[in-house]
């Protein structure tokens, strides 16, 4: 974390240690601030500061700052940063519990809402507007993402298709009479680590058949999946394979689709107001028929 990694001074150098013990002392002074004016501060170079930010494990003071300020968010609540992979001590309380997943979801949240790109997110959106059909690809905990998705889709009047990764894709054939060469195809891909032999085959199909897809991942290095990709939307995790629960990722991901989602909604707002609403009276109607007519 940042806050530990600043703190082991014998990593670092004098100057090192002069901006590091600044942002110790001032740290939600340094979120709101520009490089330049860090290094005014610290009375040190600005080339300085980026070298500290690369030694920390980010690509620049940009970077360092998201970061930041996602730890500060946490630690303002009770000085303590949860474990992602195993958030719950032995012997926790139900008190304590519900305020460690509070804090978790929180954490994500700020993340991704101060990392996000707007750009991607509205070339997502408008990839999924075009087309006439999108398939939806989710495996194991990224399923259930794509569960969600897929029914916000079905509320809205909009052709999706879920596609579970659970191997049998690389024999599916998208030209097929049911959905003709013609029709607009896009697909959303769902992976927190981008390397299962599904999502492979999966992708391979994809691009085979030229159907522009969205990666979903948590993954910083989904090569050559994020090459391939029409664009990839990237959320913040440090869970391991050993977590006791995607819950970090799960909110990071639900948020990014959610934005997509909303941006989506606002590129026809009439017209998926109206969808809405006659899904809605549907809805109301088939409850009032199995009710009066006793149908379980």
């Amino acid at each position: 974390m940042i806050f530990d990694n600043l703190k082991q001074t014998n990593n670092l150098t004098s100057t090192e240690n002069v901006i590091a013990s600044f942002i110790l002392e001032y740290p939600r002074i340094v979120v709101n601030i520009s490089l330049e004016e860090l290094s005014e501060e610290c009375h040190v170079s600005q080339a300085s500061i980026i070298r500290l930010c690369k030694k920390l494990g980010v690509k620049g003071f940009s970077d360092f700052k998201i970061k930041l300020a996602s730890e500060l968010t946490s630690f303002a609540l009770d000085g303590q940063m949860p474990s992602v992979d195993l958030p719950i001590p032995e012997e926790a309380t139900t008190e304590e519990i519900a305020n460690t997943f509070y804090r978790l979801s929180l954490q994500a949240l700020e993340y991704e809402y101060k990392a996000l790109n707007i750009s991607d997110i509205k070339m997502a959106a408008q990839l999924i507007n075009k087309a006439d059909i999108t398939y939806i690809y989710g495996r194991g905990e990224s399923l259930i993402i794509a569960e969600d998705l897929h029914y916000k889709m079905i509320r809205l009047g909009l052709l999706s298709v879920l596609e579970p990764l659970n191997g049998f894709q690389e024999a599916q054939s998208f030209r097929d009479d049911n959905h003709p060469t013609n029709i607009k195809k896009a697909a959303v891909v769902i992976s927190q680590y981008s390397n299962s032999h599904q999502m492979h085959y999966i992708i391979d199909e994809l691009v085979t058949n030229n159907i522009p897809f969205i990666l979903l991942t948590a993954s910083k290095n989904a090569w050559p999946y994020e090459k391939l990709a029409h664009v990839t939307l990237r959320i913040h995790s440090t869970e391991s394979r050993y977590k006791m629960g995607s819950f970090t990722s799960r909110n990071a991901m639900l948020y990014v689709l959610d934005c997509v989602f909303g941006e989506l909604f606002s590129l026809n707002y009439k017209k998926n107001s109206n969808n809405l609403s006659t899904f809605a009276k549907r809805k109301t109607e088939r409850d009032y028929f199995y009710k009066n007519n006793n149908l379980e």
